[in-house]
């Protein structure tokens, strides 16, 4: 009868100790796998910045619609400027390219050439949220004023419910409320709120 308790008891002691590690490591796996899709939705929102300031220095704006920012990655080019020559301390640029001592020439290169290293993921699946079961980004742009100039702005968001609802308890761990976000529509900058 002892040694029915004794190891009735051990079994119970395993039991409370797995129970007591798995309510341990429960929240440190979900914060590791938090970590891990925030990682890649950062990296997303990174790449949707870097197409969006090619595209405001060609347009002189930015764009909400992802098809368009699509097709302007695809199908647009860029203006480059290239310079021969170096301007001597005692002209401006532009006596200096009018005595032609300097030159200076305008090429166009493709924007998905000029942005090939920077872009992380294949452009296709720019406007979609990793982990987010084919939900997009939601992103708006516009233009605020600032002294008596007109700036552009957009802001690429997902919320928290779209890349964690599939994950168990995500409401109980997960503390943040705003979500990720690039840039602002209501300042000019193309910050994201993780940096």
């Amino acid at each position: 009868m002892k040694t029915a308790i004794q190891i009735a008891l051990a079994i119970v002691i395993v039991v409370l100790v797995y129970f007591i590690y798995e309510s341990v490591m429960e929240p440190v796996r979900f914060r590791q796998e938090v970590q891990y899709r925030e990682a890649r939705i950062i990296d997303r929102l990174k790449d949707i910045r870097e197409v969006q300031r090619s595209h405001r220095s060609r347009y002189q704006h930015f764009t909400s619609d992802f098809d368009t920012l699509v097709h302007f990655f695809r199908t647009d080019s860029l203006p480059v400027i290239r310079a021969i020559g170096s301007v001597p301390d005692t002209l401006t640029e532009s006596e200096a390219v009018r005595l032609g001592i300097v030159q200076r020439d305008t090429i166009w290169i493709a924007v998905k050439d000029s942005l090939l290293r920077q872009i992380r993921y294949p452009i296709d699946s720019l406007p979609y949220v990793p982990f987010g079961r084919g939900h997009r980004f939601v992103m708006e742009s516009s233009f605020i004023e600032r002294g008596l100039v007109k700036l552009p702005v957009f802001e690429a968001t997902v919320q928290p419910h779209v890349y964690l609802s599939d994950l168990e308890n995500w409401r109980v761990y997960y503390t943040r409320d705003e979500g990720l976000r690039v840039g602002s529509l209501v300042e000019a900058v193309l910050d994201g709120n993780w940096e």
